[in-house]
């Protein structure tokens, strides 16, 4: 395979294993730094944290953002998550918490995750304490996980230890359960033991998928590794998937390569995507469309659809309007037997049998029924209804998945 690989020396590798630890040099009148964002990762927990678009205190206290604190050996001590932009967040850029502490020990970084107490948490890979091992030139090599007791757990993606070692310019991965079982590089990508390759920059640039020899290959969806473009300042703004001859390929969500776009504060907008050749291909994320006033008919029917299957003894119909997660619930006008009144739940099994048995004796409904739908509010995949029959008033809350609307809570009274 043909590769185009940057040459990494020795001196490279040791800055690199060094950044593991520290995010920069500051003096002690600089402890604190802001940044918009963090730089975004999906490739391997041994890049290094990095922040990106600074801005200064007063900028920060208007928009999300993380504050990077260091000690006065230039070490990074903490970072403070306040970034309330309500993204997406990836389990490899991201913490999920309040407060990160870095502490060093032994050739060790002991990274612990707090809440807004300070109290300990588990971070979103699920794990409370991360412990990464770097060798005497500053080469970090492995890193395991462990919970609030200090013992050593598995995070969300079955993984207890990752381990590394340079071969040529790679970083060669392998992932670990707790018996020691090699895991994939995650449970939605699997791709087995991996190599990363760098750029200049330190910046994880190219991903392989490898056998057991450490050759490239291909896995099971035809990617052989997946490459990352960054812009001057660190955004993440491309990553293509390549075949074992270096040829674009569609990955096992049909596109080829993705585009990403970020607003003047670096914050993420959305991304476009293209098949092999460069042909731009429909969102794959629905719930970025923006419900139109087409959608109206689609939630009117539904709406009176379960009340259409109560009537006729339709539990097809019944099914096919309610989400299974229904909540259906009311507030009965007498009290129970506690004095106290009480919302009531119906639950969608019970719903189901409604709708083979409750209107049989055909007294329930008067014979011509009268709803009334407003469609009080939708955004993007979700509605808001007020509906008014014969019988009952009710708000519905509707919710669009896979290009169906459905009624997934409800709340009624007698009319």
């Amino acid at each position: 395979m043909k590769k185009h690989l940057t040459v990494i020396g020795t001196l490279t590798w040791f800055v690199l294993g060094l950044s593991m630890m520290m995010n920069s040099l500051v003096t002690a009148q600089e402890s604190t730094k802001y940044f918009s964002s963090l730089r975004y990762n999906h490739v391997s927990l041994h890049g290094e944290i990095k922040g990106i678009h600074p801005i200064d205190k007063q900028q920060a206290a208007k928009q999300p953002h993380y504050v990077f604190t260091y000690g006065e050996n230039g070490r990074l001590v903490e970072i403070e998550n306040n970034f309330y932009n309500n993204q997406r967040l990836h389990p490899l850029t991201n913490f999920g918490v309040k407060y990160v502490k870095f502490s060093d020990e032994n050739g060790r970084q002991i990274r612990e995750f707090y809440d807004v107490n300070r109290e300990p948490m588990i971070n979103i890979r699920g794990v409370q304490k991360e412990v990464y091992h770097r060798d005497e030139s500053g080469f970090v090599y492995q890193l395991n996980f462990y919970d609030k007791e200090n013992q050593p757990v598995e995070s969300r993606w079955n993984i207890n230890e990752y381990r590394w070692h340079i071969k040529g310019d790679w970083v060669i991965e392998q992932r670990f359960n707790l018996k020691g079982e090699k895991q994939p590089l995650s449970p939605y990508f699997p791709f087995n033991d991996t190599a990363i390759e760098y750029n200049a920059n330190n910046e994880p640039y190219r991903h392989y998928n490898l056998n057991s020899e450490f050759e490239v290959v291909e896995n099971e969806h035809g990617i052989a590794f997946y490459q990352d473009t960054y812009d001057g300042i660190g955004q993440h703004v491309k990553y293509a998937y390549y075949d074992s001859e270096e040829k674009l390929t569609l990955n096992q969500w049909q596109f080829a390569y993705g585009v990403k776009q970020y607003d003047e504060q670096g914050y993420y907008k959305g991304r476009d995507i293209f098949d092999a050749q460069a042909k731009k291909l429909p969102s794959m994320a629905p719930n970025m469309i923006k419900a139109t006033a087409e959608d109206d008919n689609e939630i009117t029917r539904v709406s009176k659809g379960y009340i259409q299957a109560l009537r006729d003894r339709n539990p097809a119909l019944m099914i096919e309007v309610l989400h299974p997660n229904l909540a259906k619930h009311t507030i009965p006008p007498f009290p129970g037997p506690n004095g106290e009144h009480e919302v009531r739940a119906t639950t969608y099994e019970q719903m189901l049998e409604f709708a083979k048995s409750w209107n049989l004796n055909g007294v329930r409904f008067p014979p011509t029924m009268n709803i009334d739908v407003t469609v009080l509010d939708k955004h993007r995949n979700m509605a808001t209804v007020k509906m008014v029959s014969d019988n009952w008033v009710e708000y519905l809350h509707l919710v669009k998945l896979n290009g169906q609307w459905k009624i997934k809570n409800l709340l009624w009274d007698y009319h």
